[in-house]
């Protein structure tokens, strides 16, 4: 347990370190070194995870609750240094809680942008109006996470509660994994490799991202599906499709696994239920005859940024063939994965790794998704695909520096060729065995 208390104290030091930076966005080589720094102990642990004995020494057994303490004192001792610093690496909550605004005046933000001038009005007493990127887009974000936006607007307009509010919810999210350790009798000590992990305080406490939102819900679905009621973890992962699309991901190999055991009957009242959810958080947005789909054709039509292996693709066959050509081969790996006998955690997991390999857009905070689900699946090469994503920040270093905002053309390679180079090199190294 000495052992534990000292390690969550130097990654607690590494995040008050990262607070006195500032805004991270002017400061972001600075901000990798020390994010680097954090991540050497954790990969440690992650690698230590596959061989036998603990993946992290103590100074003696320890109760659950006991452990479970520990890590969540250092948990939010890590989030704290960076929920006080104001958001610099990302302006997303700008629109969040412009459009919780529109919800609340009774108006659609799948119909109108924030250039509207149905919504001259509303735009003269929002502050944050002038601040919300891309202002001629309408809404990407589902029904779920407007409902919540509106519901923290109605409280304070204040992005700091905005912020408060997601790091709660990120919180949450390790008491569920826990959760969902203790029922798959993963090893505790696992749960510092999201809970301590730098990528959450900044992406969520800082940048204040709503994933939270979704995962919880997402991964409540899982624990229950493992020592629950199923059919309770269907609405769970509808109201996690219903906040970010991707949270419903884990249904389509709990219908897999349902259709290979063939429960028909079963499957149709889970899937019921799964679309239950969405489609009553979406109807108010569907009175006026529309569907709240707003720019979620542009985005998966058009959108870019620090891509895999579409930039590849594209350099050969052009940007939208491209895209073509990675979203049908995450189709068929998709397909590949739901022949096999995966229960639904894993069969994320393995799916999610795949979309960030073949999305043409990642962000940092995508790795979350990826990074949530290492305390149960303990593997170095994802958990360092989950936690280099953010060297693509050093895109806004290049644009200071009078440039592109396009991050070094090494950080992909980075961020992408270490883990895949390190996983064929396993696979290698396991054939020679």
């Amino acid at each position: 347990m000495l052992r534990l208390h000292l390690l969550g104290a130097f990654l607690a030091l590494i995040s008050l370190a990262l607070g006195t930076l500032g805004p991270l966005a002017e400061a972001v080589p600075r901000m990798l070194a020390l994010y680097a720094i954090a991540l050497v102990p954790l990969c440690v642990v992650a690698a230590r995870a596959q061989l036998p004995g603990p993946a992290v020494g103590g100074s003696g057994p320890a109760s659950p609750a006991r452990l479970l303490g520990v890590v969540m004192l250092w948990a939010v001792l890590v989030r704290l240094p960076l929920l006080a610093v104001e958001p610099s690496l990302s302006d997303d909550h700008n629109r969040y809680t412009w459009e919780g605004r529109v919800v609340l005046a009774g108006e659609d933000p799948y119909d109108l942008s924030p250039q509207s001038s149905e919504l001259a009005a509303l735009a003269a007493i929002a502050p944050e109006r002038s601040k919300v990127n891309h202002p001629h887009l309408p809404a990407l974000y589902p029904p779920g996470a407007q409902w919540m936006f509106a519901g923290i607007v109605a409280i304070s307009d204040s992005q700091q509660l905005m912020r408060v509010v997601f790091t709660c919810l990120d919180l949450v999210v390790i008491l569920v994994l826990w959760l969902l350790m203790r029922s798959s009798r993963a090893p505790p000590q696992l749960l510092i490799l999201y809970a301590w992990h730098p990528l959450p305080a900044i992406e969520v406490a800082n940048s204040g991202h709503f994933e939270p939102m979704a995962i919880v819900p997402m991964l409540l679905g899982l624990w229950i599906w493992r020592s629950g009621p199923r059919m309770l973890a269907w609405p769970l992962w509808g109201l996690a499709l219903a906040t970010k699309f991707v949270g419903g991901l884990p249904a389509l190999f709990a219908i897999a696994g349902q259709i290979r055991e063939r429960k028909l009957t079963l499957l149709l009242q889970g899937v019921a239920l799964l679309l239950l959810v969405p489609m009553a958080l979406a109807l108010p947005f569907c009175l006026d005859g529309t569907l709240p789909l707003g720019s979620l054709g542009h985005f998966a039509r058009n959108w870019g940024n620090f891509a895999a292996f579409h930039s590849l693709a594209a350099a050969v066959i052009g940007y939208h063939p491209a895209r073509v050509m990675c979203g049908l081969a995450l189709l068929l790996w998709g397909l590949w994965l739901a022949r096999g006998d995966l229960e639904p955690a894993r069969g994320f997991l393995l799916f999610f790794a795949g979309m960030l390999l073949l999305s043409p857009v990642v962000h940092p905070w995508y790795g979350l998704w990826l990074l949530v689900l290492m305390p149960l699946y303990p593997s170095l090469p994802l958990f360092l695909l989950s936690s280099l994503l953010p060297v693509s920040y050093l895109s806004w270093t290049v644009q200071q520096q009078g440039g592109e905002w396009l991050a070094p053309a090494w950080a992909p390679w980075l961020a992408y060729g270490l883990p895949v180079a390190l996983l064929l090199w396993r696979r290698w190294w396991a054939g020679r065995a």
